[in-house]
């Protein structure tokens, strides 16, 4: 149950902002424009925020590690709490002006949409993935001796106290979730206060959006760590929230005539009629053939390399020296031989298949043809991620069952149930760079230039996952979690990598939707 109840809460911190913007923007008409744009504001927040954050903490005007008690606290959680509002607030007026000089963003529902996107980012790309990795970390440690490892005594009496709740109470993880609800309803009310300082002209409303922001996380950081209910900050939350509540219901604007939407089912029945047609596609193009066979020959040949290389060495003349320099192959030198083919050669097949998705068929006229129907854009690039998404999944269970096979042939078994999971993980990695090639393909006008924004993308995210502090959450981190899994080692998940790849997916894929639906044909 514990498990389930931490799956749960991060997939609601992941699907909730997805499911208000796709509300409000059936209701509204917003664009994923004006949410990607919040999205950006907040993590060009962050980009400034965390760093000078941890200067602060290390020139001392911020508790550099624990947060102290007492009156230490109540400074502590103001300076928090200052820092974080000066540094949205200004995120936001930055974006605001660039909307605003380009005429855009007029309307107050687009407001809404803006905070809902810097809200939801931050409750998908930042809570959700920080959430999953803690959860991680707390489930490799249950049952260890927190003595021989080396943390200080807060840090373990902290540690302590997290594995009590996470053994006792797992539906404390729920809070999260819940605390994400009020958080998202908090930006889009501090979004509309900058938006009215713009549209009124009037700084005012900027500045009361800083202080309202700043005292709402310096109570939640003082009450975090002053209380010890897992209600109580929840609480203070909604408490705080009230008042901006009564002013956002006070300036709702009423009577204003809604954009005519065809049903949702109706759009979903389009949806996947257009993804049956892509698969068709595939189909006759031989894709899924070209895809199965690879994917399949490298799920039967990685576990015959890893084992016949050393007699390979043996039997060529003049290479007998370097056969006695392998070690005996193991099945874990299969598993390491399969993803590493799986991963060079699926990460290419990613970029070609996905470049032409949308920049091939607007080259040969073929996009506004299909767009003359009465098929949403954001059915025509989701219908296209989907059928690749579906490939790739039965190539996936070709080639990991295939594998499976041949290592317990060649070596011992693997252990199913985990090697299939590592290849799920393997799928979503993937997806990551499928759906990156399938953003260059809309942003670009030609299959070659989408084959260069497309890689370009896929090679940041590959630099990324190089870096010391990011890293563990880039796709590259699925693939270090998959390379265990299956083998008799000890495992060491890694949930904010899988809810990383997760949010990365939703992203691009909306970034795609957004640039396309701002394009003419």
């Amino acid at each position: 149950m514990t498990v389930f109840f931490f799956c749960l809460s991060t997939a609601l911190m992941i699907l909730l902002p997805l499911a208000l913007a796709v509300g409000w923007r059936r209701r509204r008409g917003a664009s994923w424009g004006l949410f990607l744009l919040g999205a950006l504001t907040f993590g060009g927040a962050q980009a400034v925020h965390l760093p000078v954050n941890h200067w602060l903490g290390k020139v001392g005007v911020l508790p550099a590690d624990a947060l102290p008690t007492g009156p230490a606290l109540i400074q502590a959680a103001l300076l928090l709490g200052l820092s974080a509002g000066l540094f949205e607030t200004a995120a936001r007026a930055v974006g605001y002006a660039v909307l605003f000089r380009r005429r855009q963003g007029q309307q107050w529902s687009d407001a809404v949409m803006v905070g809902l996107g810097h809200g939801g980012v931050e409750a998908m790309g930042f809570v959700a993935v920080l959430a999953a990795a803690s959860f991680s970390q707390l489930w490799a440690l249950r049952g260890a001796d927190l003595s021989t490892l080396n943390l200080t005594a807060a840090q373990t009496a902290a540690m302590g106290q997290q594995l009590d709740a996470l053994r006792q109470m797992p539906w404390v993880s729920l809070l999260a979730a819940l605390e994400r609800g009020v958080a998202i309803g908090l930006h889009v009310i501090l979004s509309l206060l900058v938006w009215t300082a713009f549209k009124r002209r009037n700084p005012l409303y900027a500045l009361l959006a800083l202080l309202y922001h700043a005292a709402f996380d310096a109570a939640v950081v003082y009450v975090g760590q002053a209380s010890a209910s897992p209600w109580a900050v929840w609480g203070a939350m909604v408490g705080l929230g009230l008042p901006g509540a009564v002013w956002l219901w006070r300036t709702w604007p009423r009577g204003q005539a809604q954009p005519a939407q065809p049903a949702i089912r109706a759009e979903l029945a389009l949806f996947w009629a257009a993804t049956g047609k892509e698969l068709r596609e595939q189909w006759r193009t031989r894709r899924v053939w070209i895809v199965a066979a690879v994917f399949l020959f490298f799920g039967l040949g990685s576990p015959l390399l890893a084992r016949f290389t050393p007699e390979i060495l043996r039997s060529v003349a003049g290479a007998e020296q370097f056969a006695a320099l392998v070690p005996e192959p193991t099945a874990a030198d299969a598993v390491g031989q399969y993803i590493k083919n799986l991963t060079q050669f699926g990460f290419v097949m990613a970029l070609l298949l996905g470049m032409g998705a949308v920049a091939g068929e607007r080259e040969r006229g073929i996009a506004p043809m299909i767009l003359s129907k009465p098929l949403p854009r954001w059915a025509f690039v989701l219908s296209k991620f989907t059928a690749q998404a579906l490939v790739y999944l039965a190539a996936f269970a070709l080639a990991g069952l295939g594998a499976a096979y041949y290592t317990s042939l060649l070596f011992t078994p693997l252990a199913l149930g985990p090697f299939l999971f590592g290849n799920v993980l393997l799928l979503l990695w993937l997806l990551v760079f499928a759906a990156a090639t399938l953003w260059g393909s809309t942003v670009a006008h030609t299959t070659g230039a989408a084959a260069g924004v497309g890689l370009l993308a896929s090679v940041l995210l590959l630099l990324l996952g190089s870096l010391p502090l990011i890293g563990p959450f880039m796709p590259s981190g699925l693939v270090a979690w998959a390379s265990q899994l299956g083998l008799a080692a000890p495992v060491a998940p890694n949930g904010g990598a899988l809810a990383a790849g997760i949010v990365l997916v939703i992203l691009f894929l909306l970034a795609a939707v957004a640039v396309f639906e701002a394009q003419e044909l």
